[in-house]
């Protein structure tokens, strides 16, 4: 299918992001809101990402005047009856998404493919809303979309090859690349794999185990603001919390609920930068610590260093194990490739290596050791063995230190 119009439904933090680089891609591209107020913030944020682009000569001029000619604006949804291609990406509620899709279904020509932007939410119950389901698919970009580089393709049960394959294609022409997923799984792959760990990080917060600070710090993404709190913030907390809780609503997996002190932050409006606090604050304009949580042994004065590092080790082994069980029964129930999972891990989130190659340095055998030590300590589900786990180092394969594990070497 050739590709020339695209239609964006919402101007918000996603929504300009994937303006922002279709047009640059030289595709005609109109982006849509529900008021000009929101569609001139959209525009606001895309004239400054270009600006930045430009003045760091990674754009030239030409480019940047293009992109900016290759756009328009609309209140109306009915405008999209030209699309070759709608991409929607308004909040995260399964019923306000139905609605959407139900009215773009009878507005846009047979042909126009309906994307998604969900990160959670299964492709099937979106294209349920529409006499269409075969022109249904997810395309689930991560933010900031203009720098960071995946975007997830997600077919649904009734999704053509088509379809999935013209998604794969577009995406990879505005500059992403790509992961397939062809098993309509909620959290599709690099979600999946990574909420377990932000709620594990919410968890600690909430137990005094360690501050905000601290976990973003122990992870080594502090000062490049890819650290898990600093992402959460970034996207925000309500973000998290629809995607965790879709998750958790199709699967009941434990793994998924969400802590109460994320529900509570919602309730509370502290959503992250979007609202000037979150598990930081940002109401300076700076990224400053505050006293979100008052609990205890995180803020202990007499804590000496030895007592900090390792407070902090059990820290980070909550959180690598969180990602690596969960990618594990991904590769189990056979969503995605040990390839393609660790892909997404890297490209999503910015880790030097995907969890199963990282499992394959360490040992398995060391890995199921510690989990089994957690889940022992926590008896959170988080930290379940998986069985393909022990049926790999009861068969010998522990990884690098055997020369097989999840990869061959």
């Amino acid at each position: 299918m050739d590709i020339k119009k695209v239609f964006v439904l919402g101007a918000g933090y996603m929504g300009n992001g994937i303006t922002q680089v279709t047009a640059l891609a030289g595709y005609k591209v109109t982006m849509s809101d529900v008021s000009d107020e929101r569609l001139q913030a959209g525009m606001e944020e895309i004239k400054w990402s270009l600006g930045k682009l430009l003045s760091k000569e990674k754009i030239t001029q030409d480019k940047h005047d293009a992109a900016l000619e290759n756009l328009n604006t609309t209140t109306g949804i009915e405008e999209a009856r030209d699309a070759d291609i709608v991409v929607e990406a308004v909040p995260e509620n399964m019923e306000l998404k139905k609605e959407v899709f139900a009215r773009l279904d009878g507005i846009c020509p047979e042909s126009t493919i309906l994307a998604t932007n969900t990160s959670a939410i299964p492709i099937s119950s979106i294209a349920a809303a529409t006499e269409r389901p075969d022109r249904v698919v997810g395309t689930h970009f991560f933010g900031p979309v203009p720098l960071m580089r995946l975007c997830e393709i997600i077919s649904g049960l009734l999704t053509s090859e088509e379809t999935f394959a013209a998604a794969d294609a577009w995406a990879r022409s505005v500059g992403k690349e790509t992961v397939l997923v062809r098993k309509d799984h909620a959290g599709f792959v690099a979600n999946r794999i990574n909420i377990p760990a932000t709620l594990e990080a919410v968890r600690m917060v909430e137990e005094g185990a360690a501050t905000p600070e601290e976990i973003d710090r122990a992870t080594g993404g502090f000062d490049f603001g890819v650290g898990p709190m600093q992402i959460v913030d970034n996207a925000g907390v309500d973000v998290t919390l629809g995607a965790s809780t879709a998750i958790y609503k199709d699967t009941g997996d434990p793994v998924f609920l969400p802590p109460p002190l994320m529900r509570r932050m919602v309730a509370a409006g502290l959503l992250g930068r979007k609202t000037g606090k979150g598990f930081y604050d940002y109401s300076s304009g700076e990224r400053n610590n505050y006293d979100l949580v008052d609990t205890g042994a995180a803020y202990r004065s007499d804590e000496t260093e030895e007592e900090k590092a390792e407070r902090l080790r059990k820290a980070i082994n909550r959180l690598m194990l969180s990602v690596l069980l969960e990618a594990i029964r991904l590769l189990e129930a056979g969503v995605a490739t040990a390839e393609d999972i660790d892909k997404a891990s890297r490209l999503g989130f910015n880790f030097p290596q995907g969890p199963l190659e990282m499992a394959d340095s360490t040992g398995i055998d060391t890995a199921m050791r510690t989990a089994e030590a957690l889940y022992e300590e926590t008896g959170s589900p988080a930290f379940l063995v998986p069985p393909l786990m022990r049926r790999m180092v009861a068969a010998g394969l522990l990884g690098r230190k055997t020369n097989h594990g999840f990869y061959t070497y």
